[in-house]
């Protein structure tokens, strides 16, 4: 368990889900301009904008990019705190992910299937593993470019 740093997988799941929701924000923005929110009543707003998100490929899909590639640098994040296990610090830092899905899984929030639901679960940890992985490819690359002391 000492592979494990707990401040760098909960620093590095925090920078996943902040970095996400920054990185989201045009997405959203522009899925409630594409939903006329500010022609509906305040308690349908919410509900439009995650109907248009779901329901238009090319949102959900830019939102699925940017959402990995901030789960990646999660990964890296955490590696780079932890200084051991990159990989598993950089899967582990995924937690956070991984626990706002089961939410809309149990309660059903979402239209997504059981499946869909399933490789999300799987997928962020992958992603923020290979965070992980990159931050010790990076190090491994250091050390064979650094001359060594005369």
């Amino acid at each position: 368990m000492n592979r494990v740093s707990i401040k760098g997988v909960v620093l590095g799941g925090i920078i996943d889900i902040v970095a996400t929701n920054i990185a989201a924000l045009p997405v959203v923005i522009l899925a409630g301009l594409r939903a006329s929110v500010h022609t509906l009543p305040k308690d349908q707003q919410t509900r439009a904008v995650i109907e248009t998100l779901q329901n238009t490929p090319s949102l959900y899909l830019t939102r699925m990019v940017v959402g990995g590639l901030c789960s990646i640098l999660g990964g890296y994040v955490a590696a780079r705190i932890a200084k051991r296990g990159a990989i598993l610090n950089g899967a582990l830092s995924a937690f956070l992910c991984v626990a706002s899905g089961v939410y809309p899984f149990v309660t059903k929030a979402d239209s997504l299937s059981p499946w869909a639901h399933a490789g999300f679960f799987l997928l962020s940890p992958a992603l923020g593993a290979l965070g992980g992985y990159l931050w010790e490819w990076r190090q491994a690359t250091k050390k064979q470019i650094t001359p060594a002391a005369a």
